[in-house]
């Protein structure tokens, strides 16, 4: 299958994943999550579910949540006739927003050192 199918098809599941977990679920720990990218094995068989969480809680027990969840969401995949055989579901949490936001303190903090510098009395030689 060529890889612009599989991208439609991964876009579309993440579509679908998105709104069985923030419409259809009714677990309370699950309400605060946003699912940000589905990827699936070459053979179909597996689909690796990224997620990100809009609230403080643990990602492990947001993970665990989302794992004894996958046979619903497996049912709704099925409902939707996107595909002959449904993957095995697999979640993980998605540290992009964590990394980005780390960087940008260290930017910010080497702008504010440099800036320092600049500002700085320049030595006085005679």
């Amino acid at each position: 299958m060529s890889r612009i199918r599989v991208q439609r098809l991964e876009k579309e599941l993440m579509r679908l994943i998105s709104n069985t977990v923030n419409f259809k679920l009714r677990d309370q720990r699950l309400s605060m999550i946003s699912i940000t990218a589905v990827r699936l094995t070459n053979d179909f068989s597996v689909a690796r579910i990224y997620f990100t969480q809009l609230d403080t809680s643990d990602p492990v027990e947001t993970e665990k949540a989302l794992t004894r969840s996958s046979g619903f969401i497996k049912k709704e995949i099925a409902a939707a006739h996107l595909m002959r055989s449904i993957p095995d579901l697999r979640f993980a949490y998605d540290k992009l927003e964590e990394n980005a936001q780390r960087l940008d303190n260290i930017f910010a903090s080497l702008h504010a050192k440099e800036k320092e510098e600049d500002d700085a009395p320049a030595p006085h030689t005679e």
